[in-house]
């Protein structure tokens, strides 16, 4: 199937971006806040700063008509009455556990602190990695409590964050979950900006269009709701992912391997399959389809294979790359249009991503900047930053500009009534806190790209970074 890149939607990728980093304007810049990092030992991490420019900045007062988005978006962001020393909370999960995936993705919480920094707040960043657990999360949420944080983003997914969410509405502090469905539903302190699991079952079935007979390969994600699928491959029952995608490629009708051993009995072949598989879908953490997309690479699959969103996160790549696969691929999701192919666009979106890009590239030149757990410069992490972590700070600034008050209990009912649109920062679709399904945003079929848009600053050791665009359902 072919399908258009994000290049073919627009010409201006460098162009797009430019007019959020104005020259010419004041250089002084306002005192840099202090970042803490709290980790198991409790060690303590201050960024130091640099001296950037000072732009234009974004108003920050509610208003009941959203003003127009200016055709070149500031960097700095400006939130009115947020007290000095203001503190958001940060839950990551490191290592290989639960939730990892988001790990790199949620750099996107530091572009949105300098951009406030830039607009003359002082709001720091305080970080908890949960360890993927239940009881970790709950911990890393009750250091952050005593800590003052005025709101907390939860940067990771699966099951285990429902302890960092009970831990948050005990202590009455909000929370917000880019990446992950709030345990038992939105509200009572707590929201997701993700969209939630029936809306993404009704999108991965449109990508698979026409398909009649799907296989729904298990990575351990089990099955995703309103997809209908004709057979489940277990592939923890199978063996290693070579062995799985045999069996996948068997499944959807492939040919033969050309190179089975001809002396080998005719009753060790594979049965025939009597309804072959008219799409693949798999299910599971990033890494796990990532591997298995590198398997069924060589697998000539007569049949498209689309991913859940899982897929959408920095460790999809990275696994993808250290298999060996190809990231020209044609890889399939679906998921919000949240990523840099939307700076390509000419509208109130396209401008506000533009500024959320230049922002990674002010934080990545800052040769003093660190990554959210202190351990490298943000130069290294750059690529991965995401605009859904960064929107998340973002809300929880904005719920305390709105309550003018760091009080967790004053910025949870803030933020329950707020609506943020392109012209508050955002950087992604807008976001309506008083409904049920913040994430007002389209979820679409998304289609990857490895092209370089030229929007940030380059990948490490040369690794491309794909762009999830959106794109037509599979013929």
């Amino acid at each position: 199937m072919s399908h258009a890149s994000p290049s073919d939607a627009s010409s201006r990728s460098t162009a797009a971006a430019e007019p959020a980093e104005q020259t010419g304007v004041d250089e002084t810049r306002p005192r840099r806040p202090r970042r803490r990092l709290l980790l198991a030992a409790g060690a303590v991490v201050v960024v130091a700063a640099v001296v950037v420019a000072v732009v234009v900045a974004v108003r920050g007062d509610q208003r009941a008509v959203a003003d127009p988005v200016p055709a070149s978006v500031p960097v700095a962001i400006r939130a009115s009455d947020v007290p000095d020393g203001t503190t958001v909370g940060v839950v990551i999960t490191l290592g290989q556990g639960e939730g990892s995936a988001w790990a790199a993705a949620a750099q996107g919480g530091l572009v949105a602190e300098r951009r406030l920094e830039l607009g003359g707040s002082d709001v720091s960043l305080s970080v908890q990695d949960d360890g993927g657990s239940a009881e970790g999360a709950r911990a890393a949420v009750e250091v952050l409590v005593a800590d003052g944080v005025a709101g907390i983003v939860v940067a990771s997914s699966g099951s285990h964050v429902s302890g960092a969410v009970d831990a948050a509405r005990e202590a009455g502090v909000p929370v917000v979950l880019p990446y992950a469905e709030v345990p038992g539903g939105s509200g009572e302190g707590a929201w997701s900006t993700a969209p939630d699991a029936a809306v993404t079952g009704a999108a991965l079935q449109a990508a698979l269009g026409g398909s009649t007979h799907t296989l729904l390969v298990d990575l351990g994600g089990g099955s995703p709701a309103g997809v209908a699928v004709a057979d489940i491959l277990v592939a923890s029952a199978v063996g290693d992912d070579t062995a799985v995608a045999d069996e996948v490629a068997r499944l959807a009708g492939a040919a033969p391997s050309t190179d089975v051993d001809p002396d080998a009995p005719a009753e060790a072949a594979p049965p025939a399959v009597a309804v072959p598989a008219t799409a693949v879908l798999l299910s599971g953490s990033a890494t796990r389809q990532a591997a298995l997309v590198a398997a069924l690479q060589s697998a000539d699959l007569p049949v498209p294979v689309v991913l859940t969103p899982e897929a959408t996160s920095p460790a999809f790549t990275a696994a993808l790359s250290e298999r060996g696969g190809s990231l020209a691929g044609d890889l399939t999701t679906v998921g919000v249009q949240t990523d840099d192919a939307v700076a390509l666009r000419s509208d109130a979106a396209g401008r506000t991503m533009s500024a959320f890009l230049a922002g990674v590239r002010v934080l990545a030149r800052d040769g003093d900047a660190v990554n959210l757990t202190g351990d490298q410069p943000f130069s290294a992490v750059a690529a991965q930053a995401d605009s859904r972590s960064h929107d998340a700070v973002l809300a929880l600034v904005r719920a305390v500009s709105a309550a003018g008050s760091s009080d967790p209990a004053e910025v949870s009912a803030a933020l329950g009534s707020l609506s943020l649109v392109a012209s508050d920062g955002i950087a992604g679709p807008a976001l309506d806190f008083g409904a049920d399904e913040p994430d007002t945003g389209e979820v679409e079929v998304l289609h990857a790209s490895s092209q370089a848009l030229g929007l940030r600053p380059a990948a490490d050791a040369g690794v491309a970074r794909l762009v999830w665009f959106a794109g037509p359902t599979t013929d």
